[in-house]
C-alpha cells in the first residue's frame, strides 16, 4: 500500500465515527417519522368512522322513527271499517309531514288514485297499484318523481282490511334535500357524504351534487386495509375503508350500513382534508430529513474534500520525493570517479522508466563544426536513422533550434499536431519519427546551444520538466569534466614537441597487451643519425625542427601509432596489417625520410601471430642497433658506447 492509499485510509477511519453518529441520527428520525405517521393516519381513520358513525345512528334513528308512525298510521286507517276518505287522510297527515325526512306522504288507492296533501285527489295512469300488490312494506329503488320531476325514492306501507290490501301509505324521500335532513359537520364540512342503495348502486343522498349516478359502475376503487379483513367486512354489512385514485388525486372512503333497507353510508373525502395533521407532520420530517441529509451530505463533501487536498499535497509530495531520488541516484551516478559512457546510458534509462518513455537520449553538438561530439540514446525503439533525423535537425536547422529555446529553457509538447505548425520542419521530422508528444532541454553554455535532452512520448511526470533541467546541469558538468579528463589524459600520452604519442602511452600500449597474443603485428623501431652533431654546431632549434620533421613524416604514414619514446628515438606499433601493407608502408618511410634528408637507423619486424610484445620490440631495437653501427661505422664516427647506452634503456622499457 503506498503513501497516498494509507493517508486516504487513515482519513477515512476518522471520519467513520462521526459519519456512524449522523447517519443513525438520520435512520431514527425516519423511524420517528414513520411510527408518528402510522399512528397520525390511524388517528384520522378513528376520526372518519367516528364522525360517519354518528350519521350513521342519526339517519337510522330519524328513518326508522318516520318509517314507525307511518306504520301506526297505516294500522289505523287498517282498522277502519271503511276506505279512508280524502279529509281523512289530509287530517292525519298534514301535521307529520312537516316534521318528517319525507317530502311528503301520498295515499295511493286501489283504482291508482293518488291522494295528495297539496293536490288534492289525483288520478294516476300506471299500474303500480298491481305491481305492488303486497301485503309487505317496500322501499323502492331510486326514480324521477312523476309529480315533481325530481330523484325519489318511495316507502310503501299497506292498508289492509279482512286481509286484503286496499291502499298504500306512500312515502316519498326526495333525494336532493335528504342531506339538509342529515347534516353532520365532518372534518369541518369538507367531506363528500352520500347514501348508497346497495340494491343496485343508486346514489339515494348526495351532499355535494357531485352527479354520482351508480358507484357500482366506478371500478376503479382500489380497497385500503387500516383494518383487518376489510373486504369480508363490506361484504358482511360491516364497516370498512377503501381508497379510489384517478387522474392522481387520491380520495378515501369511509363505508358504513345505515341499517335501513339496504342503504350505505359512504363518507368521500380528499387525501389532503383526511390527513392535513399527517401531510403536516410529513412535510415537517421530510424538512428535517432533508436537513440532517444535508448536513451529511455537506460534512462528507467537506472532509472528503479535505482527505482529497490532503491526498493531493502526500501526492505531491511523494512525486517531488521520488523526482528528488531519482535526480540524486543521477548524480550520484555521474559523480562517481568511475564514470564512463555508460553512465550516461544508466541515467537515460532511470530517465525512461521515470517517465515511461518510448525513449530518450542525449545529443552532444558542436553548433560551430556542425557535428556531434558524443550521442547516447536508451528506449524501447533503438533507431539508428531516428538519431542521425534529430541531429540532421538540430545541425541543419539551427536558426529554428535556437528560436524554439529563446523563451523558455525547455519545452513539453503535449500534441505535435496542436502545438507545431505543420509547415515546421520540426513537425515533419516529428512525424517522421512517430513522436506525439515531446520533453526537450537544451545544454546551453553563454547562452549558445551545445546540444539537446529530449524524451519521445513519455506517459507519466511530463510536468517534470524542472527535473530534466536541473539533471542536464549535472550531466553537462559531468561531460564537460570527463572531457577535461580526456584532454589531460591525452597531454599526458602526447609529445608536447612532436605531438605524436609519447613514452607513457608507449609504456601503457605495452602493459595492455603484455600478455595478449596480437595478429599481424608490425614493429618498427627508429632513430635519427647526427642529432647531437647538428644541437651543437647548429643549436638545439635546429635539432628539434629536426625531430618534428621526422615525427611529422611517420605520423603521415602510421597515424597515431607512432611513439616519440625518447629524444631521437620513434617506435612504430601496427596490429591487424598484412606484411605487404606494411612493408609498403616501410619502403615510405624510408623513401620519405631520403626526400627530407634526415637520416635515420631502423629496425623492422613483422609477425602473423606475436604472443611476446616484448621480444618482438627487443629484435626490432636490435636490427634497429645494428643498422645504427653500420652507420658510424661507414662515417668514421665512434660512438658506440652512447649507443650501447641507448639500446640498454629502450631494452629495459620495454
Amino acid at each position: 500500500m503506498n503513501v497516498k492509499e494509507t493517508v486516504m485510509k487513515k482519513q477515512l477511519t476518522q471520519l467513520m465515527p462521526t459519519l456512524v453518529v449522523m447517519v443513525l441520527i438520520l435512520v431514527l428520525t425516519v423511524a420517528t417519522y414513520n411510527i408518528s405517521l402510522r399512528q397520525e393516519e390511524e388517528e384520522c381513520f378513528n376520526r372518519l368512522e367516528n364522525a360517519s358513525e354518528t350519521m350513521v345512528q342519526s339517519i337510522k334513528n330519524r328513518v326508522n322513527d318516520d318509517l314507525n308512525y307511518l306504520r301506526l298510521i297505516g294500522k289505523d286507517f287498517s282498522n277502519e271499517d271503511h276506505l279512508p276518505t280524502y279529509e281523512e287522510y289530509k287530517d292525519r297527515l298534514s301535521t307529520f309531514e312537516d316534521v318528517s325526512l319525507f317530502e311528503r306522504v301520498d295515499l295511493l288507492m286501489k283504482n291508482n288514485t293518488l291522494y295528495t296533501m297539496h293536490d288534492e285527489v289525483q288520478q294516476i295512469y300506471t299500474n303500480e297499484f298491481l305491481v305492488l300488490n303486497s301485503t309487505a312494506e317496500y322501499m323502492d329503488r331510486v326514480h324521477t318523481d312523476t309529480l315533481t320531476n325530481k330523484r325519489s325514492v318511495n316507502y310503501y306501507v299497506p292498508i289492509q282490511q279482512n286481509e286484503t290490501v286496499i291502499a298504500y301509505l306512500v312515502g316519498v324521500f326526495q333525494c336532493d334535500t335528504m342531506d339538509d335532513q342529515f347534516y353532520t359537520k365532518i372534518l369541518n364540512g369538507k367531506t363528500h357524504n352520500s347514501i348508497i342503495d346497495t340494491t343496485d348502486g343508486q346514489v339515494v343522498m348526495d351532499n355535494q351534487d357531485l352527479n354520482i349516478d351508480n358507484i357500482a359502475s366506478d371500478t376503479d376503487f382500489k380497497l385500503l386495509s387500516p383494518k383487518k379483513n376489510v373486504l369480508k367486512q363490506i361484504h358482511s354489512l360491516k364497516s370498512g375503508a377503501f381508497a379510489s385514485e384517478k387522474n392522481g388525486e387520491k380520495k378515501y372512503f369511509v363505508y358504513k350500513p345505515v341499517g335501513v333497507c339496504n342503504w350505505e353510508l359512504l363518507v368521500m373525502v380528499n387525501e389532503e382534508d383526511a390527513f392535513a395533521n399527517v401531510l403536516t407532520l410529513k412535510n415537517h420530517y421530510m424538512v428535517m430529513v432533508i436537513c440532517e441529509i444535508l448536513i451529511l451530505l455537506l460534512y462528507c463533501g467537506f472532509y472528503i474534500t479535505k482527505v482529497r487536498r490532503i491526498s493531493k499535497k502526500t501526492n505531491e509530495l511523494n512525486e517531488d520525493l521520488n523526482v528528488s531520488i531519482t535526480l540524486i541516484q543521477c548524480v550520484r551516478k555521474l559523480s562517481n570517479d568511475l564514470y564512463k559512457e555508460s553512465t550516461i546510458d544508466e541515467i537515460l534509462q532511470i530517465i525512461c522508466e521515470f517517465y515511461q518513455a518510448e525513449r530518450c537520449y542525449v545529443l552532444d553538438l558542436d553548433m560551430d563544426n556542425k557535428k556531434a561530439n558524443g550521442i547516447f540514446e536508451y528506449g524501447k525503439r533503438h533507431d539508428e536513422i531516428h538519431i542521425e533525423n534529430m541531429v540532421r535537425l538540430c545541425l541543419e536547422h539551427m536558426d529554428l533550434v535556437n528560436q524554439f529555446f529563446e523563451n523558455q529553457k525547455s519545452y513539453y509538447i503535449e500534441d505535435v499536431t496542436h502545438e507545431i505548425p505543420s509547415t515546421s520542419p520540426i513537425y515533419a521530422t516529428f512525424m517522421q519519427q512517430k513522436i506525439h508528444s515531446i520533453i526537450v532541454v537544451p545544454f546551453m553554455d553563454n547562452k549558445k546551444i551545445q546540444g539537446v535532452f529530449a524524451v519521445d512520448n513519455p506517459k507519466q511526470n511530463y510536468y517534470q520538466k524542472d527535473f530534466l533541467e536541473s539533471l542536464c546541469f549535472f550531466i553537462k558538468t559531468a561531460m564537460e569534466r570527463e572531457k577535461e579528463k580526456t584532454k589531460l589524459k591525452n597531454l599526458s600520452y602526447v609529445d608536447s614537441l612532436t605531438y605524436a604519442q609519447n613514452r607513457n602511452h608507449f609504456n601503457e600500449y605495452i602493459e595492455q597487451n603484455r600478455n595478449k597474443e596480437l595478429h599481424s603485428l608490425g614493429v618498427i623501431y627508429l632513430d635519427l643519425n647526427g642529432l647531437k652533431e647538428i644541437n651543437d654546431k647548429m643549436g638545439h632549434i635546429a635539432g628539434d625542427t629536426l625531430i618534428i620533421t621526422a615525427s611529422y613524416a611517420l605520423q603521415e604514414i602510421f597515424l597515431d601509432n607512432s611513439y616519440r619514446v625518447g629524444g631521437d628515438e620513434f617506435v612504430v606499433i601496427e596490429q591487424d596489417v598484412s606484411e605487404l601493407l606494411f612493408f609498403d608502408q616501410y619502403a615510405k618511410l624510408l623513401k620519405r625520410m631520403k626526400e627530407l634528408e634526415i637520416s635515420v637507423a631502423t629496425g623492422c619486424v613483422w609477425k602473423e601471430t606475436c604472443s611476446n610484445l616484448s621480444e618482438t620490440l627487443q629484435e626490432a631495437d636490435q636490427k634497429m642497433y645494428e643498422d645504427k653501427k653500420r652507420y658510424y661505422s661507414l662515417a668514421g664516427d665512434r660512438k658506440s658506447t652512447r649507443l650501447n647506452s641507448s639500446h640498454i634503456t629502450i631494452s629495459y622499457a620495454v
